[in-house]
C-alpha cells in the first residue's frame, strides 16, 4: 500500500517536478565539482619574474650561511622543491661562461624579462605559493649577491629558466626550472554554464515531451468539443496520474454529450418528420371545410406548422448531411437568391457586387442568406444586399430600414427560439425564431462570423465576414 501511494505521487505532476529539480541541481553540482576538480589539477608553472625574485631571495639567505653548510641546505631546498634543479658550481664551471651578472635590483626591474614571460601563476612545486626563501632560512635582504639569468625555450609555448646566484667565495649557485610562457587559460565557469546549459535543455526536452506534451493534446481535444458539429475527438490517456485522469474523463463526458446530441436530433428529426403526415392530411380536409373562411383559417394554421416543422428539421439536421465545401463564387450565389424574392415581387435588390471566391458547402450557404433575407422580408418588408471586399475577407450585408434590434437583445435573438416578440404571438408576419439561429449556425461551420449592427437611420444590418481562398 505504502509503495502504491509513493508511487502515485512521483507519477503526479508535482512528483515528476520535484524529480526534475532535483535532477537538475545534482547535474549543476556535478557539473561545479568536474570542472573545479580539472582546475586545480592543471600544472602550472611558475613565471620567469616571480621565480626569478624567489632564488634571489634563496641565494642571499644562503651567502650567509657557512660555507660547508651550504650543501645541506641545498639538499633540503631540492626535497621542498621537486621541480627546481639546484646545482653548486664552481667559480670555474663552464656554465657560468659568459653570462652577464647584474645586481638585484637591476634583475627584478629588467624590462626585457617583465612582462614578457610573466604570464602564468605559482604552480604545485612551489612551497605554500608565497614568495621568498623557506622559513628555516634567515632574512636574505642583509646580503646581496651577483644574478645572472639563462632563458631557453623548449618549444612554443614552454621556457627553461636557469638564475646563477654568485657566492661570497665565488662558487656559483643555479635553480633551473622549466615553465610555460603564458599561463593555460581556465575555463572553468565557461565549462559551467555550458555543462549546465546543456543539462538544462535536455531536462527541458523531457518536461516538453512527458508533460507539456499531454497537456497541450488535452487542450485540443477540449477545445474540439466547442467546435460545432465536431467529431469526438479522444485525448490521449498518457503523461502523469493527473493528466490520464484528465483525459479519461474528458473522454467519457465527450462520449455522454454526443450520445445525448445525436439523441435529440433523432428524436426532434423523427417526431418533425412524423408530424408531417398528420399535417398533409389535415391540409387535405381543409379544403371540403365550408365556409370559406374558416377554410383559410384552418389553411393558415397548417401552413405555418409546416413552416415550424421545415425549419425545427432544418436546424436539427445540421452537419447530419456530409457535404463537402467546394470554392464558389460568394456574389453569384447571393445575386440568384435576390433574383428569386425579387421574381416573387419581395422588395429585395442587390446594391453592390464583387466577384470573390470563397471556400463553402452550397445547399448550407444557400440557406444561410435565404433566411437572412426571408427574416429582412418579413419583419421590414425588403432589404438591400451586398457583396464587398474588405481586407482579406469577402463581406456579405443584409441591410433593412425596418424596426430594427435592440442593443442589448441582439446577442439573445441569435439563439434559438428566441424571438422579439415577447408576447410571442403567431401570424403571417412572426417567425419562429429560428431565422439568425440557422445563419448563426451555417456561419460557425464555415468558419465566417455573424454580426448584428443597427443601419444608419434606423434598421438592421447582418454582417456575414468570409474568409478568401
Amino acid at each position: 500500500m505504502r509503495k502504491t501511494r509513493w508511487f502515485g505521487f512521483l507519477n503526479s505532476i508535482a512528483g515528476q517536478l520535484l524529480i526534475l529539480l532535483i535532477l537538475a541541481m545534482a547535474l549543476f553540482m556535478t557539473g561545479i565539482y568536474i570542472s573545479v576538480r580539472a582546475a586545480r589539477n592543471i600544472p602550472l608553472a611558475p613565471p620567469v619574474m616571480l621565480f626569478t625574485e624567489r632564488q634571489i631571495g634563496i641565494a642571499e639567505a644562503l651567502a650567509q650561511l657557512p660555507a660547508q653548510d651550504v650543501p645541506s641546505y641545498m639538499e633540503r631546498l631540492g626535497a621542498l622543491h621537486p621541480n627546481v634543479s639546484y646545482q653548486h658550481l664552481a667559480a670555474t664551471a663552464p656554465e657560468i661562461r659568459d653570462l652577464t651578472w647584474v645586481t638585484r635590483n637591476q634583475a627584478l626591474n629588467d624590462p626585457a624579462f617583465d612582462g614578457a614571460f610573466s604570464g602564468g601563476r605559482e604552480g604545485p612545486g612551489e612551497a605554500d605559493g608565497k614568495g621568498g626563501p623557506p622559513p628555516f632560512l634567515s632574512n636574505p635582504q642583509t646580503v646581496s649577491t651577483p644574478i645572472a639569468r639563462k632563458l631557453e625555450r623548449l618549444g612554443d609555448n614552454m621556457l627553461h629558466v636557469t638564475v646563477f646566484s654568485r657566492m661570497p667565495d665565488e662558487s656559483v649557485i643555479s635553480a633551473s626550472i622549466d615553465t610555460r610562457l603564458e599561463e593555460p587559460p581556465n575555463h572553468m565557469l565557461e565549462n559551467i554554464v555550458v555543462f549546465t546549459i546543456v543539462c538544462m535543455s535536455l531536462l527541458l526536452l523531457w518536461a516538453i515531451i512527458f508533460l507539456i506534451r499531454p497537456l497541450r493534446r488535452l487542450a485540443h481535444a477540449t477545445n474540439n468539443i466547442a467546435k460545432e458539429n465536431a467529431k469526438p475527438l479522444k485525448a490521449d490517456i498518457a503523461g502523469p496520474t493527473e493528466l490520464r485522469v484528465a483525459a479519461m474523463a474528458l473522454n467519457k463526458m465527450q462520449d455522454r454529450i454526443h450520445h445525448l446530441i445525436d439523441d435529440r436530433t433523432r428524436m426532434l428529426a423523427a417526431v418533425g418528420h412524423d408530424l408531417r403526415t398528420p399535417v398533409t392530411r389535415l391540409r387535405l380536409r381543409a379544403d371540403t371545410v365550408e365556409p370559406e373562411d374558416l377554410r383559410l383559417a384552418f389553411l393558415r394554421d397548417l401552413n405555418m406548422m409546416d413552416g415550424l416543422l421545415k425549419r425545427l428539421m432544418t436546424y436539427f439536421s445540421k452537419g447530419q448531411i456530409e457535404e463537402e465545401p467546394v470554392r464558389l463564387e460568394l456574389s453569384s450565389l447571393v445575386d440568384s437568391l435576390v433574383c428569386e424574392w425579387s421574381d416573387a415581387g419581395e422588395a429585395v435588390e442587390m446594391t453592390e457586387y464583387t466577384n470573390l471566391t470563397i471556400s463553402a458547402r452550397p445547399n448550407d450557404l444557400m440557406r444561410m442568406v435565404d433566411n437572412l433575407i426571408d427574416n429582412a422580408v418579413k419583419y421590414a418588408g425588403g432589404c438591400s444586399v451586398s457583396v464587398t471586399r474588405e481586407e482579406d475577407h469577402a463581406c456579405l450585408r443584409v441591410i433593412d430600414h425596418g424596426p430594427g434590434i435592440p442593443q442589448e437583445e441582439k446577442l439573445a435573438l441569435q439563439e434559438p427560439f428566441a424571438r422579439g416578440d415577447k408576447a410571442r404571438t403567431m401570424n403571417d408576419t412572426s417567425g419562429f425564431g429560428l431565422g439568425l439561429a440557422i445563419a448563426r449556425k451555417a456561419a460557425e461551420m464555415h468558419g465566417a462570423t455573424l454580426e448584428l449592427a443597427d443601419t444608419d437611420g434606423g434598421g438592421l444590418t447582418v454582417e456575414v465576414r468570409f474568409a478568401l481562398v
